[in-house]
């Protein structure tokens, strides 16, 4: 009986390779999208479904790791879930690709996905189209990144009315998990939307101290702060220009919100300086954030305003750090880390891996919004050595933006519209030991022409260890019934 079990182990587990053309002629690289040849993928992450872009009679893809094998017939290569994870759970990866042509069979050139260490389970995304004067459709997502499960969080069509609609915009979450979580809905029923251990919050983060309500968060890694950006913010298109339209500040200063006694008070807010994006360090004693000088605020008054001054083109934002004793909230000055302004650049979106060695950032020749920008890259700084370089093996000749870090600093998202320019996509990528990256990955989805068939982006991509608790249903009836309470204000303390 033994015997005869082993026996059909051995066939089941050889007959795609008996499947295989036997009689072929080799031929080149493999022309495949997603682009999946010769990557790195988490040992847990969804089947890389792809499709052969060769025309051909038929096809026949073999993929194969250890003593195990999968065989797939025609051009989309639809990999089914479990034997993806055997496969994964084996190692690396080799996949061969078979093409017929008027009755000859060609083996393309084999590829390599190699396996690496798990990626955190869900990543969440704001689903916005790529126009820029309307949101009457927004919806906050989060996918299971182990399979191609997809669940929204909150719809603005849940809570709007007829013309009363709802922008829906900064999701966070605190140490990569869902238990305290934020968002902000502007305009109708608008107000920061704070869950905290199952409790729900609105809040009006507008005071009379402050010039506008919170924008940008950044939830502070062990006490209960959350560190806001406060931005007026503002919109110019380009007629005739690669880059469609300009994203600026008419004015932007930062603020510390505490979640203990719903009070907010001032980090920075220099009338010369536009204080934008703030990063907590992750032992949080140590903010990052961005800032473009304004210089003589009298001066450029004369000149057209902040508004004309920022939406030309001209500002450049530097980085910069603030140290934080957060037992006490008190604040030390702050320091330049990197002048951008001075090589002509502008550098934003400061995210420390939670390892505190590495620093991303995106840089551009200019302003404070990267997406809009094809000249926008990554740049990493080495904050144990204290050297930065360009990130080549992950730019690409359009713009990369947002960036967010896995809870174990193995893996990034990266926000890019290197496929076609205009949506953006989320791309992973994988940290080598020597501080380099693997080559970014489009993220997988059950059917390969998902990206040509969607046409909305993926905005603000983070990773959490868990999904998000609280239902969508709950939130609208909260957004619908609950008035936004009003924050106090206290004065800053300093060292």
């Amino acid at each position: 009986m033994r015997k005869y079990i082993l026996f059909i182990t051995i066939f089941l587990l050889s007959v795609a390779c008996t499947r295989c053309p036997r009689n072929y002629t080799d031929g080149t690289e493999v022309c495949i999208f997603p682009d999946y040849t010769d990557i790195t993928v988490p040992s847990n992450i969804a089947p890389a479904n792809f499709m052969i872009r060769e025309q051909a009679d038929k096809y026949y893809t073999l993929l194969k790791s250890g003593n195990s094998d999968i065989a797939i017939k025609g051009k989309k290569v639809d990999i089914p879930l479990r034997k993806w994870r055997k496969l994964t759970a084996l190692g690396d990866i080799t996949v061969t690709v078979y093409e017929e042509k008027d009755g000859k069979w060609i083996r393309m050139k084999p590829f390599r996905i190699n396996v690496a260490e798990e990626i955190d389970p869900y990543l969440s995304y704001r689903i916005i189209p790529p126009v820029h004067e309307s949101y009457m459709r927004l919806t906050l997502n989060q996918r299971n990144l182990t399979n191609f499960k997809e669940k929204v969080i909150y719809a603005n069509t849940m809570a709007s009315k007829g013309a009363d609609t709802q922008c829906i915009n900064c999701h966070s979450f605190k140490n990569w998990h869902t238990d305290n979580m934020q968002f902000h809905i502007r305009q109708y029923l608008g107000g920061t939307i704070l869950y905290r251990n199952g409790k729900l919050q609105k809040l009006n983060m507008k005071t009379d101290s402050t010039v506008s309500a919170a924008v940008y968060p950044s939830w502070h890694p062990t006490h209960d702060y959350i560190a806001y950006s406060t931005n007026k913010t503002h919109q110019n298109f380009h007629t005739n220009h690669t880059n469609r339209i300009e994203v600026f500040d008419e004015v932007s200063d930062l603020i510390l919100f505490n979640l203990t006694d719903n009070s907010v008070s001032i980090i920075e807010n220099d009338p010369a300086e536009f204080e934008c994006y703030p990063s907590w360090s992750p032992d949080g004693k140590r903010l990052y954030y961005v800032s473009a000088n304004l210089g003589n605020p009298a001066e450029v008054s004369k000149r057209g305003g902040a508004v004309a001054a920022n939406s030309n083109g001209t500002f450049k934002y530097s980085l910069y750090t603030k140290d934080f004793d957060p037992d006490n909230r008190t604040w030390s000055g702050k320091e330049i880390f990197y002048d951008a302004a001075a090589v002509d650049s502008s550098i934003t979106w400061p995210r420390v891996s939670p390892d505190g060695r590495w620093l991303l950032c995106c840089i551009s020749t200019h302003g404070v919004f990267p997406p809009n920008q094809e000249v926008s890259d990554l740049i990493m700084f080495d904050l144990e050595k204290g050297s930065y370089r360009y990130v080549d093996e992950i730019n690409s000749n359009k713009s990369e933006s947002y960036h967010s870090w896995s809870s174990n600093g193995k893996w990034v998202v990266i926000s890019s519209r290197r496929e076609d320019g205009v949506h953006t996509r989320p791309y992973l990528s994988h940290l080598n030991n020597d501080g380099t990256f693997t080559k970014p990955f489009l993220l997988p989805q059950k059917d390969p022409e998902f990206s040509h068939k969607f046409l909305y982006s993926f905005n603000i991509p983070e990773f959490t260890v868990e999904p998000v608790k609280v239902s969508p249903r709950k939130l609208a009836s909260f957004v619908k019934s609950t008035y936004a309470s009003p924050v106090k204000f206290e004065q800053k303390r300093e060292k």
